[in-house]
């Protein structure tokens, strides 16, 4: 049993993580927007999902795009 998924992380282990994902992001040549943070934070907060957030990019070039 994998007890990580119920474990409520601390604001620094949040944070940490987000600055890992901007750095490896970064060293690709695209860090992290202060938006794609916010949104990652809520995330790993689970106040959203990543399905939810993708859901709403596919809509907003859907718009965009046709």
């Amino acid at each position: 049993m994998n007890t990580n998924k119920n474990k409520k992380l601390t604001e620094e282990e949040i944070q940490e993580k987000i600055r890992k994902v901007d750095g490896a992001m970064a060293q690709e040549g695209m860090p992290l927007t202060k938006e794609l943070k916010q949104k990652l934070y809520e995330c790993i907060i689970r106040k959203t999902t990543t399905e939810i957030e993708r859901k709403k990019v596919i809509e907003k070039y859907r718009r965009i795009y046709g």
